[in-house]
């Protein structure tokens, strides 16, 4: 399959850094790429020209290299509580989801977006769950995050429990 060498303006995910010259796909250069603006055709005036801009990113990106690590460490003693109505068995009506989890994460004051939280499955139960945030291979910690039923749910799952274990009287 053939490819177009670009030189990125800015670093993207699972692509390349600011200045690179990486080799991607004409649709992906064509439809995304050239149309917002992130990469340019590598001539050696627009590597030039990079250059100058890349050692500035470069210095951005290790200030938020830093601020993430803190922030890692920091969640390693956080826990989110979410509050969702469920039916009598536990279940919940939807799904938490990593934006919801990266909101309230960002609500507590942690720079937390929703493609950082990796959630291990579907959140849709009343139980807790380890979720997984991760900025880079070797920044990621594990978050507790407790789901609970919202008072009118508990209720419900009260009353269906209490029903279970009348209808189902103990054999002696």
């Amino acid at each position: 399959m053939a490819t177009v060498k670009l030189l990125l303006k800015e670093s993207i995910k699972n692509v390349g850094k600011v200045g690179d010259v990486v080799e991607v796909s004409p649709g992906y250069a064509r439809n995304y790429l050239l149309p917002h603006d992130m990469a340019v055709e590598p001539t050696p005036s627009n590597i030039k020209k990079i250059e100058a801009r890349r050692q500035e990113i470069e210095k951005i990106e290790r200030d938020r290299r830093e601020q993430q690590a803190s922030i890692i460490k920091q969640l390693a003693a956080v826990e989110v509580h979410m509050e969702r109505r469920a039916n009598e068995q536990g279940h919940l009506f939807g799904s938490v989801s990593a934006t919801e989890i990266a909101k309230s994460l960002q609500g507590q004051g942690f720079n937390v977006q929703p493609d950082d939280v990796l959630l291990p499955g579907k959140l849709d139960r009343v139980a807790d769950y380890v979720v997984t945030v991760k900025f880079a291979e070797d920044l990621s910690t594990e978050l507790k995050v407790w789901v609970h039923a919202d008072p009118d749910s508990k209720a419900a799952m009260e009353a269906h429990r209490k029903a279970q274990t009348v209808e189902t009287p103990e054999e002696n």
